[in-house]
C-alpha cells in the first residue's frame, strides 16, 4: 500500500504543471514600514579566493510571501514552529476578487455567490484571494503602490470560512484585512481559531479555480510568521 501511494504521488507530480506562488527574497522588496528590510552580507566569495560562497541574511518574519501563525496576534497562540506542517497542503481554491475598488471588502454574499457559480468550499480547502495587488508589486522606489490601498476579506466572510473548517486563507496583498482596517477581523477570527494566514502571494491570476497547493514554512522557535515557498499543482494543459 505504501509503495502504491508513492507511485501515485510520483505520477501525479510528473503529469502536473507547477506554478510558483512565492516572491523572490531580495533587497528592495516591499515590507510594512515598521518591519525589518531584507538584507544580505557576503562572508565568503570566490572573488576573494574562497573555495565556496555564502552570505548572512537578515529579514523580518513577515518578509515576502509568508505564513502568519496565531502567535502573530495572540500572546499565547502557537508559534510558527508549532503550526501543523500540513496546514498549507490541500486543494487550493482561487477566488478572483480583482474587481474590488481600492480598500474594498470581499463580503460573505460575494463568497456565497462564488460557491453558487463554482462549487462549495469544503473542509480542508486552502482559500487564495486574488485581489489584483500583485500587479502593483515592485522593488525599492517602485514598491509604494503595493504598500497601500489593498482590498481584503470581510469579517463575515472570514467567519464563514472558519465555519467551513478551511485549512488556511491566503491573499496576494500585504495583509488579508483591507488596508486601513483598525480592528483586523480576519486576523482575530482566523488566527484566533488556529487557521494560519498566507500573505504576499503571487501568480494567483495564472491558476484555475481549483489546484493542489503545497507550502512549507521555516520552523522558527517562538516565531510569529515565516517566509514560505509555496507552489500550486494543476493538470497539464488546464
Amino acid at each position: 500500500m505504501k509503495e502504491q501511494v508513492i507511485s501515485l504521488l510520483r505520477q501525479a507530480l510528473q503529469s502536473a504543471d507547477i506554478t510558483d506562488l512565492s516572491y523572490t527574497l531580495e533587497p528592495g522588496m516591499p515590507v510594512w514600514p515598521t518591519h525589518a528590510r531584507f538584507g544580505a552580507i557576503v562572508y565568503e566569495t570566490y572573488d576573494e579566493g574562497a573555495a565556496s560562497m555564502h552570505r548572512q541574511l537578515s529579514f523580518g518574519e513577515h518578509t515576502g510571501t509568508h505564513l502568519d501563525a496565531p502567535r502573530h496576534f495572540f500572546r499565547d497562540g502557537i508559534s510558527i514552529a508549532e503550526v501543523d506542517v500540513a496546514s498549507v497542503m490541500g486543494r487550493g481554491v482561487m477566488i478572483d476578487a480583482s474587481f474590488l475598488e481600492p480598500c474594498g471588502t470581499y463580503t460573505l454574499e460575494m463568497l456565497k455567490d462564488f460557491e453558487r457559480k463554482n462549487m462549495e468550499i469544503e473542509e480542508g480547502d486552502i482559500i487564495l484571494f486574488h485581489f489584483g495587488q500583485e500587479e502593483k508589486y515592485g522593488l525599492g522606489a517602485e514598491s509604494g503602490e503595493f504598500l497601500k490601498d489593498w482590498a481584503g476579506l470581510g469579517g463575515d466572510a472570514a467567519q464563514y470560512l472558519l465555519d467551513k473548517k478551511v485549512k488556511a486563507v491566503g491573499t496576494d496583498a500585504l495583509a488579508l484585512d483591507p488596508y486601513g482596517s483598525e480592528d483586523y477581523p480576519c486576523h482575530y477570527i482566523l488566527l484566533g481559531n488556529g487557521i494560519p494566514i498566507i500573505e504576499n502571494l503571487m501568480n494567483l491570476h495564472k491558476l484555475p479555480v481549483f489546484s493542489y497547493v503545497i507550502g512549507l514554512a521555516n520552523k522558527i522557535k517562538d516565531g510569529s510568521a515565516s517566509p514560505i515557498r509555496m507552489i500550486a499543482l494543476t493538470d497539464r494543459g488546464q
